[in-house]
């Protein structure tokens, strides 16, 4: 991987910044690879998966990535365009001219998981060829199948000076994150994060993480508890709730448990009608699935109600239904921890006050959800509280907003991977002043300084 990095850094140096159309020929690629491929991804998911829905696989992974590729080649003539910004001392009154020009950093290292694996390799790669630069990938080693595919594909539309896909294990994305990049993304655990971080500290890699965390649902007042019941569990069962972005847990107010409950139950089974049916998603291996089976067993002990909406345990193909948790507490490995699965706890509330409260004693998550209809209620909830991101009446639904966009704050990540500013999360804004050729006012702050320095060192106070 060294000798990647040495061709693509040598590669950067020769050839200069790449051009707007060039750009657009690495995004289409990118979009080619992905349609090109289709069966072979969907094929790959399910071996690694064991079952993997095909309609989910078009959704998450196929038409939302390439529709975020087509989204940036259709915005990227902008983006690239110098930003002119007005001088100080009023220079440009002289002719002075200060821009911003977006350039490249050079070669950006990614490490992407498991959960998404062709999305989160390809989504990133949108930001990353806007803004000028060539890819170093490391993809898990969990979906490997979907791995080998990718680095196929990459292999066959690329060149390794453009784009290059690195495959291992933990030992590998060791030394993958401590390789002299010009920067570094990394998607995934808190845990992990701590020691791709410790890596590049070591060369001063500028690094950005998009974690995950404990993404709370509070279910307010005058809230429509069916719709509720049906957008929670769309993102709670989808790609079985491994998603960072998925519904950690839920606070309804205490007079609306029991019909929220309700409806949820009611919810699942007009989702999954039939047992193990195809329309559902696998944990991805039997140590994700035993971590679930600990969280409840761990819960039930300690005092919760498991309810399974489901009848459609699989053991074999590592199916699991979703389960509620309720009477939850504090002590319980499933409140201490991000789930990562199809698990909901479920907790009740007297005052909203107290949920924000909550919220707060806690790591800053990923996204924040509200769901109900009373303005003042929405404004407290979004002005006091902290995460990465907030959808209203839905859950999710921010990352898809091409226009806004998408990281964590705090434990839950730092930096953009999305859209115009994951564009510029990527690119250097490289500050460049021409200065007037008029000297008369310039001419002051140079020695013998005398009564017009004095006068002109006033003005400079006052302008800022």
């Amino acid at each position: 991987m060294e000798k990647v990095l040495e061709i693509q850094k040598k590669a950067f140096l020769e050839e200069g910044p790449p051009s707007l159309e060039k750009r657009k020929d690495l995004l289409r690629r990118c979009a080619a690879l992905i349609e090109t491929h289709e069966q072979k991804i969907i094929k790959a998911l399910n071996h690694d998966f064991q079952n993997r829905s095909i309609e989910e696989i078009k959704i998450s992974e196929i038409d939302q990535t390439i529709r975020n590729i087509l989204f940036t080649i259709r915005n990227l003539k902008k983006w690239v365009q110098p930003q002119r910004r007005l001088s100080s001392l009023g220079t440009d009154l002289l002719g002075a001219k200060s821009y911003l020009k977006p350039t490249p950093l050079g070669t950006v290292g990614l490490i992407a998981p498991w959960n998404f694996p062709v999305g989160l390799v390809f989504y990133p790669l949108a930001s990353i060829f806007a803004a000028g630069n060539r890819a170093m990938v490391k993809p898990s080693e969990i979906t490997s199948a979907t791995s080998s595919v990718i680095k196929e594909g990459v292999e066959e539309y690329f060149d390794v000076s453009e784009l290059a896909v690195i495959t291992g294990g933990p030992s590998i994305g060791e030394k993958f994150s401590s390789l002299k990049l010009d920067h570094l993304l990394f998607i995934g655990s808190n845990q992990v994060a701590k020691k791709v971080a410790y890596q590049t500290a070591k060369n001063l890699v500028p690094t950005t993480l998009e974690l995950g965390g404990k993404s709370p649902t509070i279910i307010g007042q005058n809230a429509n508890m069916k719709l509720a019941a049906e957008r929670i569990l769309f993102s709670k069962t989808l790609n079985a709730g491994q998603i960072c972005l998925s519904p950690d847990y839920v606070f309804i107010r205490k007079d609306d448990e029991a019909k929220f409950i309700s409806e949820l139950q009611e919810t699942y089974s007009k989702f999954f009608p039939k047992p193990n049916s195809m329309d559902q998603t696998s944990m991805v291996n039997k140590h994700h699935l035993k971590r679930m089976h600990a969280y409840i067993l761990d819960a039930t002990k300690k005092g919760a109600n498991i309810h399974s909406l489901g009848k459609n345990d699989d053991l074999d193909r590592n199916m699991l239904s979703t389960k509620l948790v309720t009477n939850v507490n504090d002590d319980m490995e499933v409140m201490k921890n991000e789930i990562f699965g199809p698990i909901l706890p479920i907790m009740s509330y007297e005052n909203i006050n107290e949920v924000v409260h909550y919220i707060n004693k806690r790591d800053n998550p990923l996204g924040l959800y509200y769901f109900g209809n009373k303005k003042s209620e929405q404004n407290f909830v979004i002005n006091n509280t902290r995460s990465g991101g907030v959808t209203i009446n839905d859950t999710m639904f921010h990352i898809l907003q091409s226009r806004l966009p998408f990281g964590g704050v705090g434990q839950s990540g730092n930096g953009y991977f999305h859209g115009y500013e994951g564009f510029l999360n990527f690119s250097h804004l490289k500050s460049i002043y021409y200065q007037t050729q008029i000297d008369a006012i310039l001419s002051m702050i140079r020695p013998p300084r005398g009564k017009a320095f004095n006068v002109l060192s006033k003005i400079m106070k006052k302008l800022g």
